[in-house]
């Protein structure tokens, strides 16, 4: 399990491919699997979910890795409980989002004014797009290296035996994941899903006349307990 968490995160290779036999290539694809999905998720959040460009996808697929490369997380040993057999994940939830939050916004305020006195007239949609995803990744890439996490929250995962290998169950998984980021706005000891209550995401940013959607939230984001 520490392996599968350490591929999916981390992006480190060796302990599955040398303990669980698995192949490179297949972890590889594990981990680009998981970053592609949180660079959606940001896209989303900022409102560039209408951005063409393969450059806003690297800057944000850039962004998740730095991102994930901060993720806490413990795995305890197998334990049974009945017939089947279980480990703890243990997840420390990121809170990046928030620690953003209040300079994003104020990144969004500044490029509006800009927006306002004609500053990106002469600029191309795509350009502009990606000056403005540059400036929110280069905001979180910041931060990230100051991570700060909520408290810890316990998953049991269930283990299953195919007769050939030992597998994770995938909404174990799938609740681990959801565990990783705190979802924007939320507090230590909130309890229920919450979305942000500002409109600080990027949906302030489609005054530039592009067709940009409004903002969404993580959905991966979880509050801690």
């Amino acid at each position: 399990m520490q392996n599968i968490l350490d591929v999916n995160y981390k992006g480190s290779f060796d302990g599955y491919v040398d303990d669980n036999d698995g192949s490179k290539d297949d972890a590889q694809a594990m981990y680009d699997d998981t970053i592609d999905y949180l660079s959606v998720q940001l896209i989303n959040h900022y409102s560039l979910a209408n951005a063409d460009s393969d450059e806003v996808k690297n800057i944000f697929n850039d962004t998740a890795k730095t991102i994930y490369s901060q993720a806490k997380y413990e795995v305890s040993q197998a334990y049974k409980n009945g017939d089947d057999y279980y480990v703890d994940v243990t997840v420390y939830p990121m809170d990046i989002l928030n620690q953003v939050f209040d300079d994003v916004f104020a990144y969004i305020e500044d490029s509006n004014k800009k927006i306002a006195a004609g500053d990106y007239n002469n600029t191309g949609k795509e350009d502009y797009e990606a000056q403005f995803a540059q400036g929110v990744a280069d905001i979180i890439q910041e931060k990230t290296s100051n991570m700060e996490y909520r408290s810890p929250v316990v998953i049991s995962v269930k283990i299953t035996d195919d007769g050939d290998y030992y597998c994770a169950d995938p909404s174990g998984l799938s609740q681990v994941d959801a565990s990783m980021l705190a979802i924007e706005g939320s507090h230590d000891g909130d309890s229920g899903d919450s979305e942000s209550d500002s409109s600080k995401d990027g949906s302030s940013e489609d005054s530039s006349s592009d067709d940009n959607d409004g903002g969404t939230d993580i959905s991966s984001g979880v509050e801690a307990e």
